[in-house]
């Protein structure tokens, strides 16, 4: 048995999409309205973001709970870290090292928290 996909819960679907989308190169591979919307990648895996009661208000997730990105070098992560900046997207340091990877955290939709890393040696 394989994780098949995550489903995250966000006070504006449409927001979240386009964040994703432009941020993070991710193509929605299926839409229903202002409800859900669900990403895909070449591994299979997907995950959603959805507001399917339609409440308006921001989405309350654990404390440090975050999504993770992984990329192929170290290299990566800086060039992401600077795109993401340059578009005042709210990162919460500069990429650094953490065991075998160098990361950086940055704020998504509804103060989603995001890691992007990639390990230290290729």
């Amino acid at each position: 048995m394989r994780l098949n996909h995550l489903d995250l819960q966000v006070s504006d679907v449409q927001a979240a999409r386009v964040f994703f989308e432009t941020h993070f190169d991710l193509q929605c591979v299926y839409a229903r309205g202002s409800q859900l919307a669900f990403f895909g990648d070449d591994t299979g895996f997907s995950f959603g973001v959805s507001n399917l009661n339609g409440q308006s208000g921001r989405p309350s997730y654990p404390p440090d709970f975050h999504i993770g990105f992984i990329l192929e070098e170290a290299s990566q992560v800086e060039a992401v870290y600077q795109r993401l900046r340059s578009a005042g997207v709210e990162t919460l340091s500069a990429p650094r090292e953490g065991g075998p990877n160098v990361y950086f955290m940055c704020r998504g939709p509804d103060d989603l928290l995001i890691e992007v890393r990639a390990p230290k040696w290729p």
